[in-house]
């Protein structure tokens, strides 16, 4: 198994302990109704900046150790996850659009939980992708 692998791995592994966390917490929030306002989107953005940057970081230095293989598979599990986002928004925003209606109100959560559902479902794609990719080569010999 190498790094590539790995990292899937521990990425599905993430994205479910996310949703187990995420989940609950965003239904509290939401039957609460809590109210952050100003400072809590402020703590909240420079955390997400933070995470970013140590994430973004890390990213750099394990692309450079990739020999030319493995940033194709990368690269493929790349495409199929952003299509995959992309489609999801999509189908997601319209319906949005057709179950509430046009003139009706949506609550402020949905936005903000279809944003967070697309990007966990494509983190997914991507693991999922790269173990398959993996997989198929091992297969082929």
């Amino acid at each position: 198994m190498n790094r590539l692998e790995k990292k899937a791995w521990v990425n599905l592994g993430g994205v479910l302990l996310c949703i187990v966390i995420a989940g609950p917490g965003v239904a509290i929030m939401v039957y609460m109704n809590i109210q952050a306002g100003l400072p809590g989107l402020i703590s909240l953005f420079v955390t997400g900046l933070i995470v970013g940057l140590i994430t973004y970081r890390r990213n750099i230095k394990s692309w450079a150790q990739l020999d030319e293989r493995e940033k194709k598979i990368l690269q493929k599990a790349l495409v199929w996850s952003m299509s995959v986002f992309i489609l999801f928004m999509y189908c997601a925003s319209f319906a949005v659009f057709y179950i509430v209606g046009a003139k009706n109100p949506i609550p402020a959560y949905i936005l903000p939980v279809l944003f967070l559902s697309g990007l966990f479902l494509m983190i997914f794609v991507q693991s999922a992708a790269l173990l398959i990719q993996f997989a198929k080569e091992h297969y082929d010999g």
